[in-house]
């Protein structure tokens, strides 16, 4: 059913930062310490501190194939001048492109690792935020499952993060926002995982409740045409028109697929702990992952 189509129906039924232009996720993050969150849809992380959003990167995450897995994790290492230890899947996957097999990869240039690797989660899930040797591929979906930035940013990353910092990986292709106006806005991005992630009940509920709240329309046909396109641009669904619309200041999350705060949980239910050897110490490393 038609978005348009639907919430006309729900309205029957009740009557009888320089990243201010891009959304944040819909994830409730830590009201202390650090939290990474990385929506896998938007090919971005996004970094908090006590709660506000202090920075964001683009990412390159994994491929259909070799998803990047969703969950609560946290900070487990950090390595600066990574040896890189081909997985042996990598090594089949060079065999198979008549590429000659690499078992290890030395630190420097041609690592793809770049100059550090951030393990978050277990060491034997092979997970990780690092840098590249091929800086064009980020963002996009291209990765082994590790989440990779372009070095300069991994770089910065690392001096900022601490061990244990939460990291959250979540899998939103609808974000609905307000601006400083009051004007809604939708950014739908490319379901690329095909995880087919919406529920359109919710969504038009959460649309009629704006829509009462700020006695103010909602025009449904522009949520149709949003995600008939899916490109991530942002949408207003509230402007009076659809020509010229800007958003004005800021962008504030409308949660719609989140918890309330009031049930939400103190800490993650799998939160992944440093293992005793991690240390926050720049050091070189040698260990398997993932991704490159």
């Amino acid at each position: 059913m038609k978005f348009s189509s639907l919430l006309a129906a729900c309205t029957v039924a009740t009557t009888a930062y320089s990243h201010a232009m891009t959304p944040e996720p819909d994830v409730l993050v830590s009201s202390a310490g650090q939290h990474l969150v990385v929506n896998l849809p938007q090919t971005r992380v996004f970094l908090y501190q006590d709660g506000m959003l202090v920075n964001s990167y683009p990412v390159a995450v994994g491929k259909m194939i070799t998803n990047t897995p969703t969950g609560n994790y946290a900070i487990t290492g950090i390595y600066r001048n990574p040896v890189w230890h081909v997985p042996r899947s990598i090594q089949e996957e060079m065999v198979r492109a008549g590429k000659p097999v690499q078992t290890t990869v030395a630190a420097g240039p041609d690592n793809p690792l770049g100059p550090v690797f951030i393990r978050f989660g277990e060491s034997r899930l092979g997970l990780g935020f690092h840098g590249t040797n091929q800086p064009a591929s980020v963002p996009g979906f291209r990765s082994h499952g590790c989440v990779r930035l372009r070095s300069e940013n991994a770089l910065a990353l690392a001096d900022w993060v601490d061990i244990g910092a939460a990291v959250t990986i979540s899998y939103q292709t609808t974000l609905l926002s307000e601006d400083s106006a009051g004007e809604l806005w939708l950014h739908a991005y490319r379901d690329s995982y095909k995880k087919d992630d919406i529920v359109p009940q919710l969504l038009a509920e959460t649309l009629l409740n704006w829509q009462q709240e700020n006695r103010r329309p909602v025009h449904g046909k522009r949520v149709d045409q949003a995600f008939r396109e899916r490109n991530g641009k942002p949408v207003c669904l509230s402007c009076s028109s659809t020509q010229n619309n800007r958003i004005t200041g800021t962008l504030n999350t409308v949660r719609w697929l989140s918890p309330p705060p009031e049930i939400r949980d103190e800490q993650p239910d799998e939160l992944l702990l440093p293992d005793s050897n991690s240390a926050r110490a720049p050091r070189s490393a040698q260990f398997k992952q993932k991704s490159a």
